[in-house]
């Protein structure tokens, strides 16, 4: 049956003799950002401390942006610095196999999925702080004239379809920290994708800090976040963020959001030189809003999550969203709705034009949603991708509004 996941604490993990996982406190969160156009260069510093009396292996799971590329990982462990080199999946397990199996200290960092990594410490001494430095780039989301910068500090947990398989160790060289997560056909590292969650009324026992620096390379406005108090200090067409004093608590991930766009399209050249030599990128930014004339017609398809999970206000927040998305639409796009949980569901088999009467229909439609069962959401990507293709000058739009993941994401469609 698929599973959800159970409480458990939180923390970085170690395995006991009988393979039961002790929390291994993480100490603090470090990330330094910088930005450049809509480019980021990220370096995070998560540094532990083994507070017990025997040498240990450690893994802990950790989200990154499901689009960032890691190319640097370093491990600081007293004097020494270990420079981590990126080698194929196997390859890196036995090198790492080999040195635990030796008494050497060594780290391993496997990509789990797009935006979930896992991370392996072998031979930790007593009483060793461990700094673990990983630095990646990524590019920032731009919409509606703003900037987006987000840093994940959550691993969601995943839905996990498909029947338990009675070896929980997943297909990597870490242990995994849940065993209840049990892996399944459709999901065989099921166990190694979902981080342990706080029971309620429990905080972290560690904190975060965070400083975001950006050059945008024009005049930035209205600096803020929906999910975090910010502290922010203006130098000519530069900023600097650091997170608000009492909001430094890893619970949530961090969206930063900026304006750079005006009445008019901008122009900008940023520049970079290193030993490698000299590097330029020109922007075009849009401006803030186009007359409708101007806009390419839409064909949008709102697919949308009524699994079990949504029930109550998660439901009720889409369904309140999906009002103000078929009421904003231009005169000239068309839309239809696609709902999915255990099966998938549609408004029409056709693309619908905006219309009083098609947009009252939407929103019956809307209104008698009810949430229930699992989140097939392959089978929703799947019904999308058989929708009709979209007219020539049109451009064809998908919405996805649910609120959690998948384990079987990899899953290739036919």
């Amino acid at each position: 049956m698929p599973q959800t996941i159970k409480e458990q604490p939180s923390g970085l993990y170690i395995q006991t003799p009988d393979q039961q996982p002790i929390a291994f406190p993480l100490k603090h969160t470090n990330v330094s950002a910088k930005i450049a156009g809509n480019l980021s260069r990220v370096e995070v510093t998560q540094s532990f401390e083994n507070p017990f009396t025997t040498t240990l292996e450690a893994v802990y799971i950790f989200p990154l942006p499901d689009e960032a590329a890691v190319d640097e990982m370093l491990i600081k462990i007293g004097d020494r610095t270990l420079k981590g080199n990126i080698k194929k999946r196997e390859e890196a397990q036995q090198i790492y196999e080999q040195a635990k199996q030796q008494g050497r200290t060594a780290g391993l960092l496997e990509q789990e999925r797009d935006n979930i990594f896992t991370q392996s410490l072998a031979n930790i001494k007593p009483g060793e702080q461990i700094d673990v430095i990983i630095s990646y780039s990524d590019s920032l989301k731009f919409t509606g004239g703003n900037y987006e910068f987000v840093f994940p500090m959550v691993v969601g947990p995943r839905y996990i379809p498909g029947v338990g398989i009675e070896d929980p160790s997943g297909g990597g060289t870490a242990v995994a920290p849940l065993s209840q997560n049990q892996d399944t056909d459709l999901v065989p590292d099921a166990s190694r994708l979902n981080a342990p969650i706080l029971p309620e009324g429990m905080r972290s026992r560690h904190d975060i800090n965070i400083t975001v620096e950006i050059d945008a390379g024009v005049p930035i406005q209205k600096i803020n976040s929906p999910s975090h108090q910010l502290q922010i200090d203006h130098t000519g067409q530069n900023a600097r963020i650091t997170l608000a004093e009492g909001d430094t608590i890893p619970n949530k991930d961090l969206i930063l959001r900026y304006q750079v766009a005006g009445k008019q399209t901008q122009t900008t050249v940023l520049t970079q030189s290193d030993e490698r030599g000299g590097h330029f990128a020109v922007y075009l930014i849009p401006a803030i809003e186009y007359a409708a004339d101007q806009i390419v017609p839409k064909d949008v398809v709102f697919l949308i999550d009524t699994s079990g999970s949504q029930d109550g206000m998660p439901l009720m927040q889409c369904q309140e969203l999906m009002r103000q998305f078929i009421n904003g639409l231009n005169p000239d796009d068309t839309f239809s709705i696609i709902d999915f949980a255990n099966t998938t569901q549609q408004l029409s088999a056709l693309p619908l034009a905006n219309t009083p009467q098609n947009r009252a229909q939407a929103l019956q439609y809307i209104n008698q949603l009810r949430a229930d069962g699992g989140t097939e959401l392959l089978q929703g990507i799947q019904a999308v991708l058989n929708f009709p293709v979209a007219d020539v000058g049109r451009l064809r739009t998908v919405v996805l509004l649910t609120d959690g993941y998948i384990g079987n994401e990899n899953v290739r469609f036919v």
